[in-house]
């Protein structure tokens, strides 16, 4: 559903659009993580923020995240905000790089690039003495495999385009999205004269 709280003194809409994440330990945490950076998890390389931010100019900051909680499901999250004629038209925009992640497979290049960067950056996590206790620290108190980080390399890199797909599919699921907008919803709902094919009803209607 589309929940939206008025708020008429401004003239952007802050959207999130969001689905119930997974528990840590799920046995598709590393392809859902590719997946993810894929579609809008990291930064300028990603289909989100491409599109929106880059190729529509909709919008300054536009991406996602897929939460893994400890205790109990994370949450997936996109996010963005544009002006308030555009907000439909963005809106629109993240269901279809979602549809598209889910039906069309990713190219070769799209994921090596995503498990490139995630393997480069992965020091940085213990760039400290304090860093490192903290890490292993936590990783005791809440009962992590020992073998997690040893093993963390090798899984992502063992990701592949099939994965991908594959948990596009089974964990965003377009018609159990939440898609909270907070902004002027008269505005909003008026949508832009120039692109009247983009809209909260025609959203709503399911078109």
């Amino acid at each position: 559903g589309v929940y939206m709280v008025d708020k008429p003194d401004v003239n952007q809409g802050r959207v999130s659009m969001g689905l119930l994440g997974i528990e840590r330990g799920n046995p598709d945490e590393h392809a859902i993580e590719m997946m993810n950076d894929v579609l809008g998890g990291s930064g300028f390389t990603s289909r989100i923020t491409n599109r929106v931010r880059s190729d529509e100019g909709l919008a300054y900051s536009a991406g996602s995240a897929f939460g893994v909680g400890t205790y109990y499901p994370g949450l997936f999250r996109a996010a963005f905000q544009s002006k308030s004629e555009t907000v439909a038209q963005a809106v629109q925009i993240v269901l279809e790089e979602i549809d598209r992640i889910r039906t069309q497979p990713v190219n070769d290049e799209e994921l090596q690039t995503v498990k490139n960067s995630a393997i480069e950056v992965f020091p940085r996590q213990f760039s400290s003495a304090s860093a490192t206790a903290g890490i292993f620290a936590n990783d005791e108190l809440t009962g992590r495999d020992p073998g997690y980080w040893k093993a963390y390399r090798d899984r992502i890199r063992a990701v592949t385009v099939a994965d991908v797909q594959r948990v596009a599919q089974k964990y965003l699921q377009a018609d159990k999205m939440v898609i909270l907008v907070v902004g002027n919803v008269e505005a909003m709902l008026k949508g832009s004269a120039d692109k009247p094919q983009y809209s909260f009803e025609k959203l709503r209607a399911g078109k």
